[in-house]
């Protein structure tokens, strides 16, 4: 890593790019030196579905941040989420007959790993790679055991995958404005890492993060990401029903959730009806607030149990009273649902919206910013080739 040097982060999403340039120092600190933050276009469930529109973007963003910094860049750092992204537990282990756990040890089961993987999924891209754990003689190591005597050696991995199709779209973009893309952080990783350090978080726990029109959730366990999946649902889906089963425009039924607290529980909430002004020209009808309540509650439930089912990871962090993160786009949901969250997510450790002010929105370059400078121990794949460690020499030398 180059010291003083303009470093690029690009994050991607469905509402804003962002871009972040950071300066990094002898003891790989950074400083910012520039920050920019513009509406995005062509990007539906981060992912990119117009070429030309994404690339204009982020040209005049990127040579507009060159001539305020003077400064030409030639690669860059991605963090988005992707729709597609495939997660892969796998473990490979190795008899040692009580011998010590050497380099060559732990290459030759990655190789093992890595080939199984690549020949089951050739349309795919390694994005991540972390070390869930270690087990030497059925007992746990925080860290890589070489140099540790025993019979039996187990290691598990996770492994993040995303379509080569849609690397190709990225490159293809960056590779228009002359850069080479460097990294690719996945942005629930990104998260993770950042709510690990600011909460002192060492126990499993879960990230739920809550769109108009999308979700996504990540579990972590012995600070490794071991599991995320993204949905094509929102909380607009609580707004949809409420239109549909009482027959209001979208609009109208979202004015009646954002204006009124369907979240009062007592016997008054049977006696309170919605407004005349939400029937406009339409014929006054007598719909009562526990009516609607009970159609949020309902969809609320539904789309608690979507996210849960689908894997045996998050069964246990919902049955184990583990902690679980969720975060919010929309305020007004949050403001006035926020019990009826609760109740199906009776386990949260905290519950805010995921709205930002443009510093705030920086907080995922941020975060790369850090984890290129200073690595995470969990990633396989090393990130910075700054420190060459035991882990970066094995790691760096697998992935060639």
């Amino acid at each position: 890593m180059e010291i003083k040097k303009p470093y690029l982060f690009t994050e991607i999403n469905d509402n804003f790019f962002n871009f972040l340039v950071v300066e990094y120092d002898e003891e790989l600190d950074f400083k910012v030196i520039h920050s920019k933050s513009v509406k995005s276009e062509g990007v539906t469930f981060g992912e990119i579905m117009d070429l030309d529109s994404c690339f204009k973007i982020i040209q005049k963003s990127i040579n507009e941040i060159e001539k305020e910094i003077n400064f030409v860049f030639n690669k860059v750092t991605i963090i988005s989420e992707f729709l597609n992204l495939k997660c892969i537990n796998v473990s490979g282990a190795k008899k040692l007959n009580g011998a010590q756990i050497t380099e060559e040890d732990i290459s030759y089961i990655l190789n093992n790993i890595k080939k199984l993987v690549v020949d089951n999924e050739p349309h795919k891209s390694i994005l991540h790679l972390f070390n869930s754990n270690f087990v030497i003689d059925n007992v746990n190591s925080k860290k890589l055991p070489v140099g540790l005597f025993g019979e039996f050696y187990n290691q598990h991995l996770t492994f993040y995958l995303l379509p080569k199709i849609d690397l190709k779209n990225l490159k293809f973009i960056f590779n228009r404005c002359k850069i080479n893309i460097e990294r690719i952080f996945l942005k629930s990783f990104v998260e993770g890492v950042s709510l690990i350090n600011k909460q002192k978080i060492n126990s499993k726990f879960a990230i739920i993060n809550i769109h108009k029109n999308k979700s996504n959730i990540s579990f972590f366990d012995n600070f490794s990401p071991i599991y995320s999946e993204n949905f094509k649902f929102g909380s607009d889906i609580i707004i949809q029903d409420v239109s549909k089963i009482c027959s209001f425009s979208f609009d109208t039924a979202k004015k009646i959730i954002y204006e009124n607290n369907f979240d009062e529980v007592n016997k008054e909430i049977d006696k309170k009806y919605l407004s005349e002004k939400y029937f406009g020209t339409k014929k006054f009808r007598k719909i009562s607030f526990s009516h609607i309540k009970n159609i949020i509650d309902a969809r609320i439930e539904e789309l608690v149990d979507l996210i849960y089912e689908n894997n045996i990871n998050l069964k246990i962090i919902k049955n184990q009273n583990s902690l679980a993160y969720i975060y919010f786009q929309d305020d007004n949901i949050l403001k006035n649902l926020i019990l009826s969250f609760k109740k199906n997510f009776s386990n949260l450790e905290n519950l805010e919206s995921l709205k930002q002010s443009q510093g705030e929105r920086m907080n995922a370059c941020m975060s790369s910013a850090e984890l290129l400078g200073k690595g995470w121990e969990k990633e396989a794949i090393p990130i910075t080739q700054s420190k060459k460690s035991i882990i970066s020499r094995i790691f760096s030398s697998f992935f060639k």
